[in-house]
């Protein structure tokens, strides 16, 4: 059984759940709520290291695009390319579900829902994290926080959910699972309002006017589903959502924290965060299991090491009684070079083991406390040297308009650098045409 923290930014509040995971159940153990201009001060004091997120963006791009029918490696790229149309801004992160195949004027094509939002706003979302010592398992949009109640416990094709998340409100269109429409509007009442009547049939009319699709029932979501009974009556039949089984805490508390606790059932695909984003965390995950093993191989080799070091006592001793009680010499000097010979294998593992321990994990931290100013590190290679230091070398991207800016953010980077301990920068350079630079040098490791 595994705890985990999941969040969910609402407007001005921040809410908390606290769970423990075991298979597909969901066990709450406590929820909170959080002033959102406090959020920073409880990640300091929280213990938990990883949190699953869901998180309103101002800015999101949806839609429904058609392509040629072509396997997933080439979608993605296709897909990249159609969003990039559309958006004015040019780095974002998507998300995707396939609706399926139609014929287009003799040509079988794939119908595909995409889900967009811009790099930047992802990024203030991640800081919030990264900057208090705590990482990020995966970031999902609202709505598909929502849209996973319905995948395993709503039967049917097509429906209609309704939340609130804040201030805003949100109706989608599913079937099947895949999220096909997205509306948000604002609202200033806690309850369900005859505007909100007016906003789900508008919606469902624009779903079978534009998708040709009805929804065959209204599910009401979270706290706004308590004031169903309050209500005109919508174009398609009204109800509130069952809690899942799996989830187990008090409906009024599964309502108040709707979709913190959908996120712990919601699937990978749904995760927005971008490809680099997705490697800090693997490469946390990897430097945490890659200690563990280190350790374990340590006491391994330790264990090993006594042993021959006993055997290699042993020895002695029966050397040293022979020669007491009067052994041939040579015999004795025979047997001790071939017991020699099998600890030999063993010494370079031993002076090894001696050396003083690199602590390469400091340097990571050192390094994600520093200001690089308009930089922005990519990729990060480091290989040992025989002294024990290592030599590295920063790959990244300038976010400058001319060179002398570019060599002004370079030189911020470098001085950064240098107040850190244990670091000599040996050679820098700038590709003006990629707005790319490459800072090599070197960190003594050993204490």
């Amino acid at each position: 059984m595994g705890k985990t923290v999941a969040v969910s930014f609402e407007g001005a509040s921040v809410k908390v759940v606290h769970a423990f995971l075991k298979g597909k159940a969901v066990t709450v153990e406590r929820a909170e709520t959080i002033p959102d201009n406090e959020f920073d001060n409880y990640l300091r004091r929280e213990k938990a290291s990883e949190f699953i997120v869901t998180s309103e963006f101002k800015e999101s791009y949806h839609d429904i695009i058609t392509t040629p029918v072509v396997k997933k490696q080439f979608l993605e790229k296709i897909l990249e390319s159609e969003i990039k149309k559309v958006l004015i801004q040019k780095e974002f992160s998507f998300i995707y579900s396939r609706i399926g195949e139609k014929i287009v004027g003799n040509k079988r094509v794939m119908e595909v829902f995409y889900y967009a939002v811009p790099k930047g706003s992802i990024r203030n979302t991640l800081e919030r994290f990264y900057n208090n010592g705590k990482m990020v398992k995966a970031i999902f949009p609202p709505v598909f926080s929502a849209a996973a109640l319905f995948d395993a416990h709503v039967a049917g094709e097509a429906h209609m959910g309704v939340f609130n998340s804040g201030k805003s409100r949100t109706a989608f269109f599913t079937k099947k699972g895949v999220v096909y429409f997205i509306r948000t509007y604002e609202s200033y009442e806690a309850e369900l309002s005859d505007f909100d009547i007016q906003n789900i049939n508008m919606t469902i009319t624009y779903c079978f006017q534009n998708l040709r699709i009805k929804p065959s029932s209204v599910f009401l979501l979270g706290t706004i589903s308590e004031s169903i009974g309050n209500n005109s009556m919508t174009s398609a039949p009204l109800a509130s959502l069952s809690m899942p089984e799996n989830i187990h805490c008090k409906r009024e508390q599964f309502n108040e924290f709707l979709l913190p606790a959908a996120s712990f059932l919601t699937g990978k695909s749904s995760n927005i965060m971008s490809r680099e984003f997705r490697e800090v965390y693997f490469l946390k995950n990897y430097i945490t299991y890659a200690t563990g093993v280190f350790i374990m191989l340590l006491f391994l080799c330790v264990g090993l090491m006594f042993f021959e070091f006993k055997h290699a006592a042993e020895e002695k001793n029966l050397i040293n009684l022979a020669k007491q009680k009067g052994v041939d010499k040579e015999k004795i000097l025979e047997e001790f070079r071939t017991r020699e010979e099998k600890i030999g294998p063993y010494i370079p593992l031993i002076e090894f083991l001696n050396k003083p321990e690199p602590r390469f994990q400091k340097l990571l931290i050192a390094l994600g406390e520093t200001d690089f100013g308009g930089l922005k590190v990519n990729m990060l290679n480091a290989s040992s040297n025989s002294d024990l230091s290592l030599s590295i070398t920063l790959h990244g991207v300038v976010h400058a308009d001319n060179y002398s800016a570019m060599q002004d953010s370079l030189e911020h980077m470098i001085n950064e650098l240098k107040k850190l301990k244990n670091i000599d920068i040996k050679s820098r350079s700038v590709d003006l045409k990629d707005k790319t630079f490459i800072l090599e040098m070197n960190y003594r490791t050993a204490e």
